[in-house]
């Protein structure tokens, strides 16, 4: 049976090995598209003995070839397929190619006499292509040596050279490449390149990996470029998981480089990764245990103050986007001391009139099983009985004295989303008629680059105690793949933390909801900290099941 190769937002991936393949919008999914309308379990790519088929897995909004809508589809040549309608994040484009290469199936030649053998390449010729890929070993059909590393000269008398750091995982274009430590390797579009890149963007010879004592180094070779976050890289050292784009810092092919540790010290690496990687929760540990504030800070959202109008809003859709945030305010204590208790708020986004409050799980359902784990280091904080909701006062963009109780729909600890609904009045009272309130319209965070800029809504408590609301401006630094939320699921913007923003809103100019400020991030011994957003894309499906849940 034939390889596949997949070409989807940038992205070249091989598959080869599997009957099935998934394409979807879920992280499961082998093939993961971001387009909103791209449904979970979109379509399916199927070995038979014919060859693969494209097979539509009951979508809402169809798989479609050449415009035509297909339910099943033979793939036999270069093939563009559209899932659901046209938009950015929907289009893949699949190549069947011959077992073993990395190149589309050439057709059967014609019969003939066996050729003669062409005399070796003369002194100074460019050398021949590598050799085939080794068959896929057995319960490992996903990875392939694609190169064995440069023999190295190792002790006096031919032994092979002692490793001295440890191994290395190469991911490029979809495939793994494991290398012994110590090695040399090299990265480019030329045949006889260790690992090669088909992507155009990639320079024929584009960068070099050394084995140094105790890790590896990376050295760019290209003109055009390697790139880490946006900066270029000359040489640069890892002793942990890097990823880098060549030839461009965004659209560029990836090149994710991995030192494989072992178990005990990738767990501390791990945990270690947990403790930079933290929620700020200003003050949180002297303010409960010392209780001098009654209040607990959560995490939020603190950039540089805009006036009304600015960052290329219209003042109505400003002023709009002011009034569906909310301030959320709970009365807790600490898990492991039940006797220190405190208050602390945060911001929410009314998404439905009649109540539904998109927010943070740490500020709604401080104890959703995955808290703990994405942000280790800050105090456990009970889940309150209740929450008070406050509405904006749009005369003097404070908030108003909470006007209603709202409780959990829905949580999810490893995203930091939830749902609350409004229940009842401020004293618990069912309410006296249906609720009508401002609501933000939910956008769409896959067309979201580097640059755009971004407007975060809150009530941080830079603002005394989050009684007025604040409006921020900033960029998008850069679009964030978090490996356990997937592709394009956070965001990083310029805009800095402080407490009372999370759960808050972040819009775009058109004032649509775009994501969540969740948390801050600060590298291990810098002073720089940018502030984090959680995707709205990748929390359509939780906000999909709430709506379910409290209708």
């Amino acid at each position: 049976m034939s390889a596949l190769v997949v070409e989807v937002e940038g992205r070249v991936l091989r598959l080869e090995g599997g009957p099935v393949y998934r394409i979807g919008r879920a992280i499961e999914a082998d093939i993961v598209l971001t387009a909103g309308s791209v449904s979970r379990q979109h379509a399916e790519l199927r070995s038979t003995p014919q060859g693969w088929v494209l097979v539509d897995s009951g979508s809402q909004f169809g798989t479609f070839v050449d415009d035509v809508a297909v339910t099943e589809r033979p793939i036999t040549e270069r093939t563009t397929v559209r899932c659901g309608p046209p938009t950015s994040g929907a289009t893949l484009t699949i190549t069947p190619v011959a077992a073993g290469d990395g190149r589309p199936r050439p057709p059967a030649p014609a019969a003939g006499p066996a050729p003669v053998p062409a005399p070796g390449p003369p002194t100074g010729a460019r050398p021949p292509a590598p050799p085939p890929l080794a068959p896929v070993i057995p319960g490992n059909e996903a990875t392939q040596v694609l190169a064995m590393p440069r023999a190295h000269h190792g002790v006096p008398g031919g032994g092979p050279a002692i490793r001295s750091g440890p191994d290395l995982l190469l991911v490029a274009e979809g495939r793994e490449h494991r290398f012994r430590h110590p090695a040399q390797l090299t990265v480019g579009r030329r045949a006889d390149c260790t690992v090669v890149i088909g992507d155009p963007a990639c320079s024929r010879l584009h960068g070099r990996v050394d084995a140094v004592p105790g890790g590896w180094t990376y050295t760019n070779l290209s003109n055009e470029g390697t790139f880490l976050d946006g900066r270029r890289v000359g040489t640069r050292r890892f002793d942990e998981r890097v990823a880098l784009r060549l030839g461009h810092p965004v659209a560029g092919p990836e090149l994710v480089l991995v030192p494989i540790l072992s178990a005990v010290e990738e767990e501390r690496r791990i945990a270690r990764g947990r403790l930079r990687r933290r929620l700020v929760v200003a003050g949180a540990a002297a303010t409960v245990l010392a209780l001098l504030a009654g209040a607990v800070g959560l995490a939020f959202l603190l950039g540089r103050d805009a006036p009304a109008g600015t960052a290329g809003k219209a003042p109505d859709v400003l002023e709009a986007a002011k009034a569906a945030t909310v301030k959320i305010t709970a009365d807790s204590h600490l898990v492991d001391d039940p006797s220190k208790t405190g208050t602390y708020h945060g911001s929410g986004s009314i998404i439905r009139s009649d109540g539904l409050i998109l927010t943070n799980a740490h500020v709604a359902a401080p104890e959703s099983p995955g808290l703990e784990e994405e942000y280790a280091g800050g105090p456990r904080i009970a889940n309150p009985d209740h929450l008070l909701v406050s509405l904006t006062d749009g005369r003097t963009d404070t908030n108003a004295p909470a006007a209603y109780r709202a409780r959990v729909v829905v949580a999810d600890g490893e995203l930091d989303v939830a749902v609350i609904q409004i229940y009842a009045d401020e004293d618990g009272d069912p309410l006296e008629e249906d609720l009508d309130l401002p609501t933000v319209p939910i956008g769409s965070s896959a067309d979201l680059r580097a640059g755009d800029s971004v407007t975060v809504l809150g009530f941080p408590a830079v603002a005394g105690d989050g009684e007025s609301i604040t409006v921020t401006t900033g960029v998008i630094s850069t679009v964030l793949n978090d490996p356990d939320l997937g592709p394009r699921s956070e965001l990083d913007t310029d805009a800095r933390i402080a407490p009372g923003n999370s759960g808050g809103m972040a819009i775009d100019d058109d004032g649509e909801l775009i994501g969540i400020p969740t948390s801050l991030f600060a590298a291990e011994g810098s002073t720089v900290t940018s502030g984090r957003i959680r995707s709205i894309d990748v929390v359509k499906d939780l906000i999909e099941k709430a709506e379910d849940q409290a209708d």
